[in-house]
């Protein structure tokens, strides 16, 4: 009798403790599920259209740059979860958006400005890039983003092939993975707006603009591309991850330096 409850008290202690561990860590940030608890967090999206491993380099990054994650994959969820957010991150999406520009509902599109009329933050990556623009052509349908940078946005040289390409990066060429990423062409506001990077040709591959109180960075191509994306690239020989960028690129958008100084 003695060592039946010594044991099933041992059963109840190893029981105990592991709930108690659990309780006290940090949620995993686990792709497909929302996570993180309170206190803010980067909001990261990996709902309809996320493209295979967008979702969990751009966490990633947001790691690196000293903040919890939390996923979202319905956008109708959006709303209720900017209230915590440092930052609401959209990566790489597939080369089809349409079905995720539909998902944006008006709801959301109105409480992601109002986030950052308010102070918020956004980071748009490739896709994420394209979203923030006024709109952008789509085959022949031309297609409405959500805005919150005055500039329209293109593919970059109407390329959809995943390759390695120069970009200018404050002031420094950098190699960066690329793929079916936009460029920006500026319309007139009244916002700050700063040029981060260009591409060969001079047009611009990232950007960071005021929007009421907060700020909005997008970037054509990919520097939070891991290094198991170099498989993807024909031209990857040598290729080296820019993180280091796409983590000072967050930092920075976090930041309250005035832009263009």
């Amino acid at each position: 009798m003695l060592s039946r409850i010594l044991s099933n008290f041992l059963v109840f202690s190893a029981i105990f403790l592991c709930i108690s561990s659990t309780a006290s860590s940090e949620p995993l940030a686990l792709p497909g599920r929302d996570n993180g608890g309170p206190g803010k967090y980067a909001l990261v999206y990996n709902g309809p259209v996320s493209a295979e491993d967008c979702p969990e380099a751009a966490a990633e990054i947001a790691k690196s740059a000293g903040l919890r994650v939390r996923f979202v994959s319905v956008p109708g969820d959006i709303p209720r979860l900017l209230g915590n957010a440092a930052v609401f991150i959209i990566g790489g999406t597939e080369d089809d958006m349409i079905p995720m520009v539909k998902a944006f509902t008006p709801k959301v599109t109105a409480s992601i400005k109002e986030y950052l009329r308010k102070g918020g933050r956004y980071l748009g990556i490739c896709g994420g890039g394209f979203m923030a623009s006024i709109g952008w052509d789509e085959g022949s349908e031309h297609v409405k983003g959500l805005g919150i940078i005055a500039a329209k946005a293109r593919v970059f040289h109407g390329s959809f092939e995943a390759k390695i390409l120069p970009v200018r990066w404050m002031g420094k060429t950098r190699a960066m993975f690329f793929k079916a990423g936009p460029d920006f062409q500026l319309t007139k506001t009244n916002e700050a707006v700063e040029i981060v990077a260009t591409y060969g040709d001079g047009s611009i591959a990232a950007l960071m603009s005021t929007y009421g109180k907060g700020r909005v960075a997008v970037c054509g191509p990919h520097p939070e591309a891991r290094e198991s994306w170099k498989d993807a690239a024909a031209n990857s020989d040598g290729w080296v991850s820019s993180a280091d960028l796409a983590v000072q690129f967050l930092k920075d958008l976090l930041s309250d330096r005035p832009l263009g100084k």
